[in-house]
């Protein structure tokens, strides 16, 4: 019996979303950004765990108040590999004020699709460096 696997690559159907919600926070389209959620998304990271669109969106660690500090235009992909369910996206982002500061934002990043071309489940393991090292 013979099983077929769809090949990872870097214009997967997941990749191109993960890609365009990565553009619309960090340039600070947060209603695009908002789109792109499944109702039950799930967001694990070191800073917090979020479930739903209104917890993921805007909690304290939610990402609209990450993003409002995101300058925009700074995001870097370096890798990016998926298919049409999953998606790895290597990245930095750089920030500006706010409580955090001035620092790079290097990251790398998974998100799972639902049936319905939502993202269901994003994980992220990102670190800080000062701007400028």
């Amino acid at each position: 019996m013979s099983t077929t696997k769809e090949k990872p690559n870097s214009d997967s159907l997941a990749v191109a979303l993960a890609r365009a919600h990565l553009e619309a926070w960090t340039n600070h389209d947060l209603d695009s950004a908002r789109g792109n959620l499944a109702e039950d998304v799930q967001f694990f990271s070191p800073a917090a765990n979020l479930v739903g669109i209104d917890e993921y969106m805007d909690a304290p660690r939610g990402l609209t108040q990450f993003a409002k500090q995101v300058v925009p235009g700074s995001l870097r992909v370096f890798a990016a590999i998926g298919d049409e369910r999953n998606a790895l996206i290597m990245y930095e982002v750089a920030t500006e004020g706010g409580p955090i500061g001035s620092k790079v934002f290097p990251s790398a990043q998974t998100w799972l699709l639902d049936d319905n071309g939502k993202i269901k489940v994003e994980r992220i393991v990102s670190y800080v460096a000062p701007r400028g090292v």
